[in-house]
């Protein structure tokens, strides 16, 4: 083993061939610069965005409200397994503003979503990695938990703005999927869309969550360490950065 990479027992990784990479999406592939993990200190703007699309003008005490209910829906707080939707979020912002147009929620989810990504980046490996494995030939697909239910348009939106969207052959979220990791499903539905069995994947993302739940699903888990951590989450990798895929394959 070279450098930077820990590995545990995996019986699969003596008898199966890899033949395909997963990824998590965000802090793995992509970032919000200057945003933090839980986005509760950027909820007012956020929400002074919303209430300016929709031309609405909540109360101060309404605001508080609004923030209670996109805390209530924040997995950095209250984690959760089955998935909403930003239909049912951004609904119950409403409710807590007295206002019940229905219509003016595409423009709501617009707003809401289009604040945090303003300030998306992708970590400068991510177009290099990406190109030697479809340079490779090897199939790639994304598995990613969205935040407060975002729709896969503003997914499909993230990965256009750092110019990669083409390097993938499968995007899963966990609205499609209904639950989020540590789940199995989404995992072994990726490798159903990839037209791989489960055990012939890499998985990698940079939370416990992302590899526990790989190793549940039968997949190789990787679990990209960039801060250096040392947590042992019972993956088959540690990685520091995604050039150690190639170390890896």
């Amino acid at each position: 083993m070279g450098p930077g990479r820990f590995r545990v027992n995996h019986p699969y990784l003596v008898k199966t061939k890899i033949r395909g990479v997963g990824f998590d999406l965000g802090d793995t592939l992509l970032f919000y610069r200057d945003t933090p993990l839980s986005w509760v200190s950027l909820y007012p703007e956020a929400l002074r965005c919303v209430a300016k699309a929709c031309k609405v003008a909540p109360a101060s005490g309404q605001f508080d409200a609004a923030a209670q209910v996109l805390s209530r829906y924040n997995t950095r707080i209250v984690p959760r397994t089955n998935e909403v939707t930003a239909e049912e979020i951004l609904s119950l912002v409403f409710r807590s503003w007295d206002h019940d147009a229905i219509a003016d929620l595409p423009g709501a989810i617009e707003a809401f979503f289009t604040f945090f990504q303003q300030n998306m980046c992708a970590y400068p490996e991510t177009a290099t990695v990406l190109a030697a494995l479809r340079q490779q030939s090897i199939p790639t697909g994304i598995l990613t938990d969205v935040p407060y239910g975002m729709p896969r348009a503003f997914v499909q939106r993230d990965l256009d703005g750092a110019g990669i969207s083409r390097c993938f052959d499968a995007l899963l979220t966990s609205v499609e999927v209904g639950v989020r990791k540590p789940e199995t499903a989404g995992y072994l539905a990726l490798a159903s869309r990839l037209g791989i069995a489960p055990q012939e994947i890499l998985y990698v993302g940079n939370e416990p969550k992302d590899v526990i739940g790989a190793s549940r699903a039968g997949v190789v888990a990787v679990f990209l360490d960039r801060t250096g951590s040392g947590g042992k989450h019972g993956q088959d990798f540690t990685i520091p950065t995604l050039l150690g895929i190639r170390d890896i394959l």
